[in-house]
């Protein structure tokens, strides 16, 4: 029992003194940016699936200056590897303005073409980049001057960074104390039942990823089972504006459990809308959401909480 509780101490000081290296690191990083005038160039990787991240100093004498420059940077292919444009080629910018701290950017009808995950993506790495520049709080995209309209009658308004809690590529390493509720199949795999975690986690990591890793490596009780395959990739996860945007790979559609398609797709939504910002669930494959899930699940539209089924 004293060894116990020798190791636990043990364990509890490198872990503070690894929370205390990563805040300092990470602050020192953030200061020596802002003091140099850099600001981040968010672009997603090759397949589309995450952003990432470049340093860039911006050059213009004024804000408008500087927000054409780095939307032009920002359109601009990168050499680095795996780093592509977060706005298609396709999708052209008609103009922008600059009042009262918000920049609106007004889009060409093909917007509309973009797929759900590469929309969002787009709208992140735009949102992220340009509310980085002095003067700028807010975004506003329109298309052909009319404001954005998402999901057939979501009109999208003025966008902050905060806005976006997840999926960019974090810059600033810190930890933080995490409460989080996953909802597994019971031994009969007819219902769904709640397992709880609590600990520290790296903030470089979203609560919503962690959630579905939780998911995909399966319950510790050997009393519950699991609801997704343990080879189902997670490509990509991102909230905004309440909605949880999960994008799996083909696995998902193809490989099987023990449990009924519904309670697989339920123990990811009612696991998310545990979260006090996530109202609702939309699923991708691959960034499509024209699919049916096990033929009997539709994943055009978002999901919400499911009572019904948990134990």
């Amino acid at each position: 029992m004293k060894h116990r509780l020798k190791l636990k101490r043990v364990f509890s000081l490198v872990l503070i003194l690894i929370m205390i290296i990563c805040t300092f690191s990470g602050c020192s990083k953030s200061s020596k940016l802002k003091k140099n005038g850099e600001i981040y160039l968010y672009y997603t990787n090759k397949d589309r699936t995450k952003l990432i991240s470049k340093t860039y100093k911006p050059e213009g004498d004024d804000t408008i200056a500087q927000v054409e420059e780095v939307l032009n940077q920002m359109n601009t292919p990168v050499k680095k590897k795996n780093f592509i444009t977060a706005k298609p080629e396709s999708v052209e910018i008609s103009g922008y303005t600059l009042y009262d701290k918000t920049v609106n950017i007004d889009f060409s009808s093909s917007y509309y073409e973009m797929s759900k995950v590469t929309e969002l993506l787009c709208r992140s790495a735009i949102v992220l980049s340009i509310t980085q520049l002095k003067g700028v709080d807010y975004v506003i995209f329109t298309v052909n001057s009319q404001p954005l309209v998402l999901d057939g009658n979501n009109e999208i308004g003025s966008m902050k960074a905060e806005d976006f809690v997840a999926g960019e590529e974090s810059n600033i390493n810190s930890f933080q104390n995490l409460n989080i509720v996953v909802y597994y199949a019971d031994k009969d795999g007819k219902n769904l039942v709640a397992e709880e975690y609590s600990g520290v986690y790296d903030t470089n990591t979203s609560v919503e990823k962690l959630i579905l890793d939780k998911l995909i490596s399966g319950p510790e009780l050997n009393q519950y089972q699991r609801t997704i395959p343990s080879n189902v990739k997670l490509l990509s996860v991102m909230t905004k504006d309440g909605i949880c945007y999960v994008n799996f790979d083909n696995s998902f559609l193809t490989e099987s459990t023990d449990v009924s398609p519904e309670l697989e797709i339920y123990s990811i939504v009612n696991s998310l809308c545990e979260l006090s910002y996530i109202n609702k669930v939309q699923i991708s494959i691959n960034g499509e959401t024209n699919v049916k899930f096990k033929d009997s699940i539709s994943l055009e539209y978002t999901f919400t909480r499911n009572l019904d089924i948990v134990k």
